[in-house]
């Protein structure tokens, strides 16, 4: 019995090193045949202009502030022991964000004098949305971040470009977007990121974003936002 044993479980063995090996070696021919593709070559231009395809990621703190900020513990903060502002601590709805609800300090990405000439409405949302963060920021939603904050936030998008279409693919939420470069008529309503409408002026590509869902960009993380141009 104990031969019949010893026969059963060698001949398992031998089946799972077998299908190991298999299954190793379909493996490694399918990453060598990937990583041995040399990547096509990328014209430097399009129909004239500068190509932008290729992967984008924006490697700054724009996401959390536009405008330079010191780092806070987290997004909303509350009095602590000591009654100086840089000794707040996480208010009790987001300690439980630990660090992924911190914000690193920026020295800001306006360029000039770093500031940004908000109407008092404006300013006033600005400072609404950074006290109600964490109900109204979209990105701990998943929802739609809206533009420009797609452009920013801290994940790759991929840019392909065409001569009369730009397609923009995030890798927040799944999110897509198509620049026109012809004339193409504009959604019935309202839309979460947007109707992009590009021209060239020289090489620098202009975009404008019109009809966007204003109860999506107006509770932009710290930001407010006109709803006619972005």
């Amino acid at each position: 019995m104990e031969d019949i044993m010893r026969g059963r479980f060698s001949r398992s063995m031998i089946t799972v090193a077998v299908a190991a090996a298999a299954v190793s070696a379909v493996l490694s021919v399918s990453i060598t045949r990937t990583l041995g593709q040399a990547p096509a070559a990328r014209p430097a231009r399009v129909g004239g202009k500068p190509n932008f395809s290729g992967i984008w990621q924006a490697n700054n703190e724009a996401n959390w502030d536009l405008q330079a900020h010191a780092a806070l513990p987290a997004a909303v903060t509350q009095p602590g022991i000591y009654p100086y502002d840089y000794a707040r601590v996480p208010a009790a709805p987001v300690l439980a964000l630990g660090a992924a609800g911190a914000v690193p300090g920026s020295l800001g990405v306006v360029q000039g004098d770093g500031q940004i000439p908000y109407k008092p409405e404006a300013l006033l949302i600005k400072k609404q949305n950074a006290e109600h963060w964490i109900d109204r920021d979209p990105e701990l939603k998943c929802y739609l971040p809206g533009i420009p904050r797609a452009m920013y936030m801290p994940y790759p998008f991929q840019i392909t470009q065409g001569t009369d279409k730009i397609h923009i693919a995030y890798e927040f939420s799944n999110t897509a977007r198509t620049i026109h470069l012809d004339k193409v008529a504009g959604p019935p309503d309202d839309t979460w990121m947007g109707h992009s409408v590009g021209r060239w002026d020289g090489d620098t590509l202009v975009v404008d974003v019109l009809i966007c869902a204003t109860h999506n960009l107006l509770k932009l993380f710290r930001f407010g936002w006109s709803p006619q141009r972005a």
